[in-house]
């Protein structure tokens, strides 16, 4: 199995310079093969390693997506391939070259371009008025600033400039790609200066013979360009360039030890950062490693940028995903979690202001049937007390016929025998029976927090919870009896609250709740699994039917 996760290709044959990236995504790369069914795809000499063979894309479930290598191209003449799991930023110096010969002829601007060896550690514009321009994109690669030929050095991420070599030049350019926005990288280019480094896409800016300047206004003088953070250069001439000859220093060393803290601080940042705050860490690593690092830290910071590269693609990736599953909702039908996952991710400022939109008028439109529905769980909840407040007194009512009845039998039975009537017998039975309709009424207090918050209870936990410890001496009977006086308000359309004492408890549990449904005249099925399952279904009820 070949296992090389090559991400990036070129288009047509070996030599070319026309890059590909072949998508991470399965369904991505059904789509990419059917819009490119008649492409071939290079491990082409331009890359970095790259041997010259045909490659393919190949499909998976299990990772991401990639091109790989037809098996016996490579085995029949011994050709070993170089760039074995090389990320797709390996090929940004063909896109560069692609972006910028593109931004050059749209002016009208004739270019020839070359790569150097190594490839992709830099790219040389040739234009035809003379002037040179040097990508230099390979921090191991040494810069050559005493090349007069160079016109504008523009340097990638990573490349340092010492820190007294940048003071006596008083600028230098930078290039990169910024991070995935609405499905592209937008090509940046920047002034670095000792102070700081301003950032403009390339798209907003012209070459004009003194530099770079502002597509919209051309004609803008140099003080008002580096009055609006525009990366246009100080005017230098080629003596200022060519007098200075130094080398790294101590000078660097020291800044590089100075930076070690921010650049730890930024690797923190990035682990906690969340999709509002993703895109701004990743300017911050980009920005840092423009600066004097130890190996360590730009190690380091390198791998943090690539791990949250890939972050942010994924969540751009899920933000689309998300979109899409809002815009095919129908009304009423989103959910909590949705919206809340929602709200999230267009927290990222490279979000289209209409996913936004939708996103805030979905959240209101979920928050306004929210409210009816709580509104009218609320007056459900009234009618319920109303409701169970006339059982109370119904129950009270029918408790003293009892009393009378049973009073009258005693003294029947005893006037039968010739006795007396049992006075004090009556009296304990009187007793025992107001006792258990004053603990019915705030056990079930806590039997319905408990099933409204989705726990259970026992006996035990009810008396520690209500301060009753005459709970924890009831008997079986007795139990029995206050669940009765308990539950008979209860609609005979709802579930016992008293399930979340059955739903925990063992075979005695379940045997007074078998007794409390038949006096309540509630049928239960005969087996103890189907009852045990009809329970959890009634728990489930309580907790969120109401």
């Amino acid at each position: 199995m070949d296992r090389r996760l090559i991400q990036t290709a070129v288009v047509g044959s070996p030599d070319s310079d026309e890059p590909a990236i072949c998508p991470e995504d399965p369904k991505e790369l059904d789509l990419f093969r059917l819009q490119n069914k008649d492409t071939t795809w290079w491990c082409g000499v331009n890359l970095p390693g790259g041997c010259g063979r045909q490659l393919m894309t190949r499909r998976c479930d299990d990772k991401i997506c990639h091109f790989a290598h037809y098996r016996s191209a490579g085995d029949e003449h011994g050709i070993q391939c170089g760039r074995l799991a090389r990320s797709k930023d390996s090929a940004d110096h063909l896109f560069m070259k692609a972006d910028l010969a593109a931004w050059l002829k749209s002016q009208d601007i004739a270019v020839t371009f070359d790569f150097p060896e190594p490839r992709g550690s830099a790219i040389v514009f040739d234009l035809a008025d003379g002037r040179r321009l040097l990508v230099h994109l390979d921090r191991t690669q040494s810069v050559d600033w005493d090349d007069d030929q160079v016109t504008e050095f523009l340097l990638g991420t990573g490349v340092l400039i010492p820190t007294d070599r940048l003071a006596a030049r008083g600028y230098v350019h930078r290039i990169r790609y910024e991070s995935e926005r609405d499905g592209r990288r937008p090509l940046i280019i920047g002034t670095q200066r000792p102070a700081r480094t301003d950032w403009n896409d390339l798209r907003t800016l012209i070459l004009t013979p003194q530099g770079f300047a502002p597509a919209a206004r051309p004609e803008t003088t140099q003080t008002e360009q580096s009055a609006t953070n525009v990366p246009v250069p100080p005017q230098h001439t080629t003596e200022r360039r060519s007098i200075v000859t130094v080398t790294r220093s101590d000078t660097a060393a020291a800044s590089a030890a100075r930076n070690h803290e921010a650049a730890q601080a930024a690797i923190r940042n990035l682990n906690w950062a969340g999709p509002e705050r993703l895109r701004a860490t990743l300017t911050t690593i980009e920005e840092l490693l423009t600066h004097d690092q130890s190996l360590e830290d730009h190690r380091h910071l390198t791998e943090a940028l690539s791990a949250g590269r890939r972050r942010l693609t994924l969540q751009t990736r899920r933000r689309a995903e998300v979109m899409i599953q809002l815009r095919r909702a129908k009304p009423g039908t989103l959910s909590r979690q949705l919206l809340e996952e929602a709200q999230q991710l267009t927290s990222d400022p490279g979000t289209p202001e209409e996913d936004r939109a939708l996103v805030a008028e979905l959240t209101a439109q979920y928050r306004a049937e929210a409210e009816k529905r709580l509104a009218a769980a609320r007056q459900q909840r009234i009618l319920a007390e109303h409701q169970q407040q006339e059982a109370l007194q119904q129950q009270r009512a029918e408790l003293r016929q009892r009393q009378e009845q049973v009073r009258a039998e005693l003294e029947a039975a005893q006037q039968r025998k010739g006795a007396a009537p049992a006075a004090p017998r009556w009296r304990e039975t009187q007793k025992a029976t107001a006792e258990y309709a004053e603990l019915a009424k705030p056990l079930l207090g806590a039997l319905k927090k408990a099933g409204r918050e989705g726990e259970t209870r026992t006996w035990g936990s009810l008396a520690d919870r209500t301060g009753i410890k005459r709970l924890r001496q009831l008997g079986h009977l007795a139990k029995i009896e206050v669940l009765v006086i308990a539950e008979s308000g209860t609609p005979a359309d709802r579930p016992l609250w008293s399930v979340v004492l059955a739903a925990v408890g063992g075979q005695d549990a379940l045997a007074i709740h078998r007794a409390v449904c038949e006096r309540l005249g509630r049928p239960l099925p005969d087996a103890d699994d189907l009852l045990r399952a009809r329970l959890d279904e009634e728990r489930t009820i309580l907790q969120h039917g109401w």
